[in-house]
Parts: structure tokens; sequence; C-alpha cells
């Protein structure tokens, strides 16, 4: 994929953004391959040829989505990291901590899902698009690499787990589900799911609550 200049001028950069949205939604709609460009300038209320002065093709402009929807998601996981855990033990504020982050990313992955699903299409068969949907799910894992080796320190996980390791894992639990849920469309619910999952992340690494 060729670069076209970002513009400069404040037309310019609102109709960039508003094809950029325009493009989110169709995708969402049609997914990938059915989508064309076309469907994005109509979407977006402008000519066909306007497209073209912002984006050479609709790769270009779904990799704009995906680094948006990466955006996204980097907002969801600040969000409510400030307040305090309602737990005096360690282990419970940890736990809670923990569902909590859980919590957060399935409500951000519930929120975008239909564009999720696209991207785990998209991912199959784009390099670059692929290294877009690694790199969402980079940062959780990097945030729970984290967290296992403070609770090692702190004696409260197993210390023969390998923490990176056992991050991609957990990591991976979770991202799956929120796959199967909300993409595959299994019923499930998101305060019970960021809870079951909460409670089989921490015991998993030998975090002990009470019940």
């Amino acid at each position: 994929m060729t670069t076209v200049d970002a513009p400069t001028t404040r037309r310019g950069q609102r109709t960039r953004a508003a094809l950029i949205e325009a493009a989110a939604q169709v995708f969402a709609e049609k997914q990938f391959l059915a989508t064309n460009v076309s469907d994005i300038a109509k979407r977006a209320g402008t000519a066909h040829g306007t497209f073209y002065r912002y984006f050479d093709s609709k790769e270009a402009i779904f990799r704009e989505v995906a680094l948006d929807l990466q955006r996204k998601m980097g907002q969801y996981g600040l969000a409510e990291r400030t307040e305090p855990p309602p737990f005096d033990s360690p282990e419970e504020a940890l736990l809670w901590r923990i569902t909590r982050a859980n919590r957060r990313y399935l409500a951000a992955y519930q929120e975008y899902a239909d564009l999720f699903a696209v991207i785990e299409q998209v991912a199959t068969f784009n390099d670059e698009l692929r290294d877009i949907r690694k790199e969402i799910r980079q940062r959780f894992i990097e945030h729970a690499h984290a967290s296992i080796q403070r609770m090692q320190r702190e004696g409260l996980a197993f210390d023969d787990i390998d923490p990176r390791y056992a991050a991609s894992a957990l990591g991976s639990m979770v991202d799956r589900f929120a796959y199967v849920w909300l993409v595959l469309k299994e019923p499930f619910e998101l305060e019970e799911a960021a809870r079951t999952l909460g409670l089989l992340w921490g015991r998993s690494l030998g975090l002990t609550t009470r019940r």
C-alpha cells in the first residue's frame, strides 16, 4: 500500500475523517471482500473520485479503520484504572483489578464486534493488517505480563510459571471468548463473563481468595 499525504486543510481533514467513519460502517455491514470504494464514497456523501484524494485503495482505508479501532481500544484500557478497589486484602483487590481489566476488554470488543469480525477475516490474508490485529491484542498482553510479574514478586502467584507465556495464554482465553461470544454469537452476558474469566485468570496463577 502506498501512502497518500494527509490533508492540511480543515475541510480536507473533515472529508478524510468522514470517509474513515463511513468505511467503518460499510465494512461492518458488508464485510471486507464485498465492500467497494463506491460504497464508501456514497456513505460518506462524496464523489467516487474524491476517495482517491485521500486513499489509494480499499486496503489503505481499511488500515486507517483498524488503526482507529486500535486507538479506541486503548482508550477503553485507560478508563477506570484510577478507581481504588473496594477490598482490603491484597488477593481480593488484585482479583478485582483483573476482573475489571477483562471487563474493559470485553466491553470494548462488544461495542466494536462487527469490526472485529472483519479484522479477523482480513488478518488471514493481509500481513500489515494482521500486525495491527496483533498489536490490539498485544497491549492487553503486555499489561497482563507486568501484572503477573508483580504478583510473583509479592508472593501472590505461582513462581514456577513463565509470566510471558501465562500472559499470552490467559489473554488468548479472553480474546477467544470474546470472539466466540460476540462474533460467533454464543449467548453470554458481560458481567458474568468478566467475573468468571477473572476467577479463571486469578486461580490459574495460584491467587487465593474467599469464595
